[in-house]
């Protein structure tokens, strides 16, 4: 994985985990069920960040960033998804300018 990539990674799961209602990133097996057609640089087989998915597919003019995460009990679920995806959409139109993001929030559980 790249410095930019890792850099990326690291971003995204400090903003995410910031979040009032998100308990952690989703454990997963990410790195081995990785679409073959993903063909960005910020999308290699090696990566092993849990819960954070960046890739992009040859043509297509957006890069997809998918956010799995398990959410915190007392808290309603609709809206800590809803602030993920607010947060990352923040801070990749900041971090990122110019480029063009779709941004997938799943909860794959609750605590």
């Amino acid at each position: 994985m790249s410095a930019s990539a890792d850099t990326m990674y690291s971003e995204l799961a400090h903003v995410v985990q910031e979040v009032p209602g998100v308990a952690f990133l989703a454990p997963g097996l990410r790195s081995r069920l990785r679409s073959l057609r993903a063909t960005s640089p910020l999308a290699r087989p090696g990566d092993d960040t849990p819960g954070i998915t960046v890739s992009a597919v040859r043509g297509e003019p957006r890069t997809t960033v998918e956010i799995r995460l398990i959410c915190r009990s007392g808290r309603r679920t609709l809206d800590t998804t809803r602030a993920v995806r607010e947060a990352v959409s923040r801070h990749l139109d900041t971090g990122y300018p110019g480029r063009e993001f779709r941004i997938i929030v799943t909860v794959t559980g609750v605590t």
